[in-house]
C-alpha cells in the first residue's frame, strides 16, 4: 500500500485556508452590512470594537478580502513555479 502524494499538498491546504478566511471575514461581513442580516453577526465580531459607522465599516472587511486574495495569488504562483 503506497500512497501517491501530490507535491505541494500542504501548500494547497494553506491556500484553501486563506480563501476560507477571506470568505468568512471579508465577503460575509460585507453581505451582513448590506443586507442587515442578524444571522451573520459572528462575521463582524472582529470589527465591532472599531465602532465604525456608515461606509467606513466596510473598510476592514475589504482590507481583509484584498489581503487574502493577494496572499492566495502569491502562494498559487509560488506553487506553480515549483
Amino acid at each position: 500500500m503506497s500512497e501517491s502524494r501530490e507535491p505541494g499538498g500542504g501548500m494547497r491546504l494553506v491556500i484553501n485556508l486563506v480563501g476560507v478566511l477571506g470568505l468568512l471575514f471579508g465577503v460575509l461581513p460585507i453581505v451582513r452590512y448590506l443586507l442587515e442580516l442578524p444571522v451573520l453577526e459572528l462575521t463582524t465580531v472582529p470589527y465591532d470594537w472599531l465602532r465604525l459607522e456608515g461606509a467606513a465599516r466596510f473598510l476592514p472587511p475589504v482590507m481583509v478580502l484584498v489581503v487574502c486574495i493577494v496572499v492566495a495569488y502569491v502562494l498559487e504562483q509560488r506553487l506553480d513555479r515549483d
